[in-house]
């Protein structure tokens, strides 16, 4: 009988693969909705930046990491640019992400795709404003003669300008962890605006003078158009900006930069020199530098500034840039923990 029984019994049935798939399936579409609504809260509410180039030193400097509320000013469509409703307008002061203007970007980059150039600058202007820039020669205690521009605004209806009442202040550590040779070098001052105060770095160049009559006269005074605002980098030497390329228009400004969670100092400029505070104070031909094996071990030749102020540029590939991030860059940055949290202004 257990003989029969074991040739008849009925062989078990394999277990259906139909819930794993559907399993399966439903991870996979949670896991792209969490996609889509993270991809959306970031191009319409909370979006994070990191700042690459120096034009907003001491503020935001070379290896910050930003978060830009997008929802400041305007709700904007998921995904796109476009403007659903307004909330507010800029204030004077503000530190806004924008889309710039074509007159500001050069012949390869673009305002709009994946790839899409945006700016970080400050308001300096309103709508309706008169902005009126002087240049002059002052005696700095830590820099020595500077060439200062100073921005006066008239507000629509007034009949006085007004400045944003520039002071010198020392250096201090400000400019002691700086990945930008030029700026280490340049005066540090304060400015006021309504509620608060700001760095900004004035130096003895003045690149901007080429620039400043092309479409609007400054020196005796520019009316920024209603809807169209004035925008300016704290490092006033190194800064691409409406001086340069014009107002920007309301629509194109995006969001006001909130805070910095982040920041690292790569030292892509500053490698080769043993103290960022000695750099600051003395200046890069006399501060102390390494050399020999250990500049070999820290710099890619790249990264070197010769005796002769010029340093060697070059299309670098995406290989290139991974190897020498790889063999040089991860082994001597610094985190700037003092940074971490600090609130915009």
């Amino acid at each position: 009988m257990g003989l029969f029984s074991s040739i008849f019994k009925t062989a078990p049935k394999p277990e259906s693969k139909e819930p794993e798939k559907e399993g399966a399936v439903a991870s996979s579409i949670s896991f792209g909705i969490i996609v889509v609504l993270v991809f959306a809260f970031k191009s319409s509410i909370l979006d994070a930046n990191n700042i690459p180039s120096g034009s907003m030193i001491p503020t935001l400097k070379i290896g910050d990491f930003l978060f830009v509320n997008k929802m400041r000013y305007s709700f904007r469509m998921p995904f796109t640019e476009k403007e659903l409703f307004r909330i507010d307008d800029p204030k004077r002061g503000d530190i806004v992400t924008f889309i710039p203007p074509a007159t500001a970007l050069g012949q390869e980059e673009s305002r709009s795709g994946i790839f899409a150039k945006r700016f970080v600058k400050r308001v300096v202007g309103l709508p309706g404003d008169t902005i009126r820039i002087t240049r002059k020669f002052i005696e700095t205690k830590d820099r020595g003669r500077v060439h200062f521009a100073l921005v006066e605004y008239k507000e629509k209806g007034a009949t006085e300008f007004q400045s944003y009442s520039p002071k010198e202040v020392p250096i201090g550590k400000e400019l002691s962890d700086l990945d930008n040779l030029e700026a280490t070098q340049r005066a540090l001052f304060k400015e006021v605006k309504p509620g608060f105060e700001h760095y900004i770095l004035e130096g003895f160049e003045d690149d901007r003078r080429a620039h400043i009559f092309e479409y609007c006269d400054f020196l005796h005074g520019c009316e920024i158009p209603e809807g169209q605002y004035m925008v300016m980098g704290d490092n006033r030497d190194d800064s691409h900006d409406s001086r340069a390329w014009g107002f920007v228009k309301r629509e194109d400004i995006l969001g006001k930069a909130l805070i910095i969670y982040f920041s690292i100092d790569w030292k892509d400029a500053t490698c080769e020199y043993k103290d960022g505070q000695e750099l600051a104070e003395k200046g890069p031909e006399i501060a102390e530098r390494y050399d020999g094996d250990a500049l070999e071990r820290r710099c890619h030749y790249s990264e070197v500034f010769s005796s002769h102020n010029a340093r060697y540029y070059g299309e670098e590939s995406r290989f290139g840039w991974i190897e020498r991030t790889l063999r040089y860059r991860l082994w001597r940055l610094s985190v700037r923990f003092d940074r971490i949290g600090r609130i915009l202004q």
